[in-house]
């Protein structure tokens, strides 16, 4: 019994270990085109079991976008693009990136 139980806490603590959020998200937003551009980077072997699921963009501090992602691009990681026509100088943009298994990363900027 006491095998049973140390196999079970070593699976549950090696899948935690193997789960984590994007090592690095970006993002630029183009005045011209009115494009904001967010590339993460989230290295798997399996994009279509382990994979960056949700991703919110807020702009001055209130959510404006939610996305649901089935699949990243690739075991790379993945690029999206959001036109927002009504960014201006001087707004703060936040995405947010969550993981499928576990782990957030976010990126700021402010709108030159």
């Amino acid at each position: 019994m006491k095998k049973l139980i140390l196999v079970s806490l070593f699976g549950i603590m090696l899948s935690g270990l193997l789960a984590h959020s994007a090592q690095e998200v970006t993002a630029t937003y183009d005045m011209e085109t009115k494009l904001l551009k967010v590339e993460f980077e989230h290295k798997v072997r399996d994009a279509s079991d382990h994979f960056i699921y949700e991703v919110k963009i807020e702009v001055n501090k209130k959510e404006i976008i939610t996305q649901l992602i089935s699949k990243q691009e690739t075991a790379d990681g993945g690029q999206l693009i959001y036109r927002i026509p009504d960014l201006k100088k001087g707004d703060e943009v936040k995405v947010v990136t969550e993981c499928s298994k576990r782990g957030k990363k976010s990126a700021e900027i402010t709108v030159e």
